[in-house]
């Protein structure tokens, strides 16, 4: 310890004994003690010596008052250090899996430490690193699994061979330094490290299997500074996301653009549904056995300014990956209903949820709120759920659908046949619809294997007293083998394109529109 650091931990101290020696020295100049003794022998009945004595014993008490008071001081400096010091630890760690966290990447990089890293190494390569689907597998395990999942990932990207730091920047996100050899294929190597995180990791006696999306940018190549690498990672690992195809994605100058374009995409999608500018458009669901049309699908149109209309599946996802798709599809709902009352009652409306809708347990509450409102008949709403959906939330789902049949809504099962519903499931859930997808019904014809496909989905909708609906019809063959294998309805351009309200109205009312003859 330094004579400053001595001086300023004992101030108080030192400052005390200095001023005793003070008077010890000026008491010992002029003889005090002497003087102090004669008067207390020429004057004995003062009882002075008993007074000093009861002075040296407080003062003796107060002395060691004092000590062990500045001993609890000091103590308490040295626990208010050790606090500070740990939430100065904390405020930049992550406390689960004890990374550095986001706040610490900006302070290295405020202060420019990284350097220290950029001259080490041989090619400085960024990886970000996101678990895929992590959010469902943590719900369904329960968020004690999932933090022993996310310490597992930690342990392993700290310890992969190149990583020399690593970062949880939030949630499933990881952020890493690594020295990446000069002989070394960077993909290779960033693939590498991907591998060793999605081996199987072992959860309360179960084995579960994440993946991972890695973005990868090298500093000095694919960017000049390190916010540039970071936000290039990243970029990257998006792009590797949706490609869904490969897990590890380099930076690529064309993914700015793609960045930028996306961008502008959710900005103008964002205006589009405060604007009320996404409609619902009605493609019509025929009765193959009378010809007449029993129903509309309403479908999510977007005359996107400058653009043209833009394809549902690719606003829809980015409605559900911004947090946007509740607002979405309560418009189009009530704008649908609004339009479905000037129809025929016997023409029902039949209207999709979106997957991530089911995870939300008040969705019963707030369809009937919608309906009261604008006063539509229950009966005539058909809600149409994929399997997919279906799966990844079944406890939900299951509740949702009771709710749904207790008020009187019908419910579909969509795209039946690309999912993983089984007959168990179909029993027990109680569609009163299944509506075959349209890539069996394409070459059924003519494949034998889709046509006894088809036969055997007919089939179990008739055993189990459920409608079946026919997507995709295209052509009048196809029709007419449809009606031939008694399938219930028909959905498709064929039978119909998807209209506005105002052309549907139009359809409606002109005799001999509503369809074709049963036997055409």
């Amino acid at each position: 310890m330094s004579v400053v650091a001595f001086g300023k931990k004992y101030l108080e101290l030192g400052i005390v004994m200095s001023i005793a020696a003070m008077f010890w020295l000026v008491g010992a100049s002029y003889d005090v003690f002497e003087v102090f003794n004669s008067y207390s022998r020429s004057h004995e009945s003062y009882e002075v010596d008993e007074l000093v004595w009861a002075i040296l014993c407080f003062g003796n008490a107060g002395l060691f008052y004092m000590l062990r008071y500045q001993l609890q001081k000091n103590k308490e400096i040295k626990r208010r250090i050790r606090a500070e010091d740990d939430l100065e630890w904390l405020s930049k760690h992550d406390s689960l899996t004890r990374l550095p966290n986001r706040r610490y990447l900006q302070k290295l990089m405020d202060d420019n430490c990284c350097e220290a890293y950029t001259a080490k190494f041989k090619r400085f390569g960024l990886l970000s690193l996101d678990l895929n689907d992590f959010k469902k597998a943590n719900d369904l395990l329960g968020h004690k699994a999932g933090d022993t999942v996310l310490k597992e990932i930690s342990e392993r990207i700290m310890n992969a061979k190149g990583v020399e730091l690593a970062f949880r920047l939030g949630g499933d996100e990881f952020l890493a330094f690594t020295n990446i050899p000069s002989n070394t294929d960077p993909v290779v190597f960033a693939d590498e490290i991907a591998r060793q995180l999605v081996r199987p990791i072992e959860v309360d006696g179960t084995t579960q299997i994440v993946g991972v999306s890695v973005g990868l940018s090298i500093l000095g190549e694919d960017a000049d500074t390190l916010s540039d690498a970071i936000h290039f990672a990243d970029l990257a690992m998006y792009s590797a996301k949706r490609s869904r195809t490969k897990r590890v994605a380099r930076f690529e100058p064309e993914m700015l653009i793609t960045n930028m374009e996306r961008a502008q995409l959710e900005k103008d999608l964002l205006n589009a549904i405060a604007n009320n500018e996404i409609k619902p458009f009605y493609q019509p669901l025929v009765d193959l056995e009378t010809g007449e049309i029993s129903g509309f699908e309403a479908l999510a149109r977007w005359n996107r300014k400058g653009h043209g209309f833009v394809p549902p599946t690719e606003f829809i996802r980015i409605a559900e990956e911004i947090g946007v798709i509740t607002e979405l599809s309560d418009h189009l709902l009530r704008v649908a209903c609004l339009d479905a009352q000037k129809w025929p009652d016997t023409v029902s409306l039949s209207f999709n949820i979106s997957p991530l809708q089911l995870s939300d347990p008040h969705l019963g509450l707030r369809i009937l709120k919608l309906l009261n409102e604008v006063d539509f008949p229950p009966h005539r709403l058909e809600l149409e759920i994929t399997e997919t959906a279906l799966i990844n939330e079944l406890d939900t789902a299951t509740e949702i659908i009771y709710q749904m049949h207790q008020l009187g809504i019908r419910i579909s099962l969509d795209d039946f046949g690309t999912g993983y519903s089984n007959l168990s499931q179909l029993s027990h859930l109680d569609f009163n619809k299944i509506k075959i997808d349209r890539s069996f019904i394409d070459s059924f014809q003519t494949d034998e294997k889709r046509m006894t496909i088809v036969k055997s989905m007919l089939a179990l909708g008739s055993s189990l007293g459920m409608e079946t609906t026919a997507e995709g019809v295209e052509t009048s063959n196809q029709l007419a083998a449809l009606i031939e294998l008694g399938c219930s309805r028909g959905q498709g351009y064929y039978l119909g394109t998807p209209a506005s309200s105002e052309e549907t109205l139009k359809l409606l009312e002109t005799p001999h529109s509503r369809g074709f003859t049963a036997n055409a």
